[in-house]
């Protein structure tokens, strides 16, 4: 009889115990077409919490805890978005019938209007690599940083090349946790308006014709994308990505019979 061994360096145990926490308050207003408008508004503002992220999570950090024997130290924003408006408007205006040239310039116009505002997302500080020594599983940077009691957010910050105080945290000593809560810093915000507008006439009988030019985010508004949340890398604090492309403007034109 032969006997194998098998080498184990981790175990990734999934457990389904973690809680969520979601209070939020809403308004909608609502305008049914009639006199060629209609639109949709809401203003929402919530708080969210969890004491875990979801596996493989899309927020700014790692999918595993800090430190398995302290759980309760997890619990934080989840993907907390505080306030947050969003806008659609459609809109066909009457023809302008002074004469028939008035008329024939002014009719069959459509536009369009889609506008979009939020907070920002919330991310955690950590520290690259398992300074603890806890044995990090799946690639993950679980290992937060620790607060110096410096200002987060002095002058001259929430900008990319600076978006918070990098003095206000430290990398913790060397086999330590760290006392950074999760997801406690909120990166900028988002907003974007995109536009449309569109006509459409008779050709002949059974042919129309769709003129379209669309703009998407028509405000040409930069949004800042994530900021480098690794207290040991040079760049830390600073943003090099955007969340939202600049304007864009696209047209088009349609025969349909």
């Amino acid at each position: 009889m032969t006997s194998s061994t098998f080498a184990v360096s981790t175990i990734n145990l999934l457990e389904n115990t973690s809680q969520s926490w979601y209070d939020a308050g809403y308004v909608n207003v609502r305008r049914r077409y009639a006199g060629g408008l209609s639109f949709l508004a809401n203003y929402t503002f919530a708080k969210s919490l969890e004491n875990a992220p979801d596996f493989r999570s899309p927020m700014f950090e790692a999918a595993t805890p800090q430190n398995n024997d302290d759980l309760n130290a997890e619990k934080g924003p989840g993907c907390d978005i505080r306030p947050g408006f969003a806008l659609s408007a459609v809109y066909n205006p009457p023809a302008y019938g002074r004469n028939g040239l008035t008329r024939a310039l002014t009719r069959d116009w459509c536009g369009s209007v889609e506008y979009q505002a939020q907070s920002g997302f919330p991310l955690t500080i950590s520290v690259f690599g398992d300074t603890a020594n806890a044995g990090t599983v799946l690639s993950e940077n679980p290992i937060r940083a620790n607060i110096t009691g410096a200002k987060m957010f002095p002058s001259g910050t929430r900008n990319s090349p600076t978006w918070f105080n990098p003095g206000a945290f430290t990398a913790p000593p060397a086999y330590t946790y760290s006392n950074v809560g999760r997801n406690s810093v909120y990166g900028p915000g988002l907003q974007t308006m995109d536009l449309g507008l569109v006509r459409s006439f008779s050709l002949l009988e059974k042919a129309r014709f769709e003129a379209r030019a669309e703009f998407f985010n028509g405000l040409n508004h930069t949004n800042l994308g994530t900021q480098n949340r690794f207290v040991n890398m040079s760049s830390f604090g600073s943003i090099t990505e955007v969340a939202t492309p600049g304007r864009e403007i696209q047209v088009s034109a349609r025969v349909s019979f």
